[in-house]
């Protein structure tokens, strides 16, 4: 079973027996995805692509879906009007309070579902600590910061790993999901920016790559058959993570 645990009581979720529960965490950001793309990107990926999974998995375990973290870690993008940040001891911080009331109920697995690739880093570095003090084991799925798209390549012009920010992947994913967000005006080849990142810099800031711009990517490359594809492959993709986890004891 997946469901939302806002539409759940107390006396339901208190019934559940505490080693079939999954609590599930949808972490995104807002932030700049430049010009063609909303500020909210990241966030509309994870909802709809977990609303599609939701729809077709079966899982014998519970898996509860709480409400989503809508901002994220995103210093990079912040010199762009809109964006919103949290620190990472913010984040961390906010995760270890719902592992303190997951503790206190008895229920010891979180599933993170993290659609940001500032994220990442945070919830990787954490994950072992977070185990060992509240005895509550922490699954990671991230969509950027991993290679979650890599299988996807056969899809794409754009080398996944340098499909950054706001590129081919996620404006074809919203020209097919959502059209009225996409901006298919802005999305030009003239904006943009074909960027190789150093694997010995993580302090890059999307104001010096991509000024008045703040894509990070090729979203000229970007169609709704592409979306279409992608969309498909997101939410089987994290279906066949749950299956995993559902399996798992």
């Amino acid at each position: 079973m997946y469901r939302s645990i806002n539409t759940m009581t107390w006396a339901e979720v208190a019934k559940l027996d505490p080693d079939s529960v999954f609590y599930v965490l949808p972490v995104g950001s807002l932030e700049q995805h430049g010009r063609a793309l909303p500020l909210g990107t990241d966030d509309l990926i994870l909802s709809t692509s977990l609303e599609e999974m939701s729809r077709h998995v079966e899982l014998k375990n519970n898996f509860l879906q709480l409400p989503n973290l809508h901002y994220g870690n995103s210093f990079e993008h912040l010199d762009f009007s809109g964006t919103i940040t949290l620190g990472c001891a913010c984040i961390a911080g906010f995760v270890e309070e719902i592992l303190a009331s997951m503790r206190k109920h008895g229920f010891h697995r979180l599933v993170v579902v993290n659609s940001h690739g500032g994220n990442a880093p945070i919830f990787q570095a954490y994950a072992q600590e977070w185990e060992q003090k509240f005895g509550v084991r922490v699954y990671n799925i991230n969509y950027f910061g991993s290679d979650f798209f890599v299988e996807a390549q056969s899809l794409l012009q754009t080398p996944v790993n340098h499909d950054i920010h706001g590129g081919e992947i996620e404006a074809s994913y919203l020209a097919y999901a959502l059209p009225g967000v996409f901006h298919a005006e802005e999305a030009t080849p003239e904006n943009d920016v074909f960027v190789s990142l150093k694997d010995y810099y993580y302090g890059w800031l999307s104001r010096d790559l991509s000024p008045d711009n703040g894509l990070i990517g090729m979203a000229s490359r970007a169609t709704p058959e592409k979306g279409r594809l992608l969309y498909e492959y997101v939410w089987k993709k994290l279906a066949s993570y749950f299956t995993e986890f559902d399996q798992a004891r």
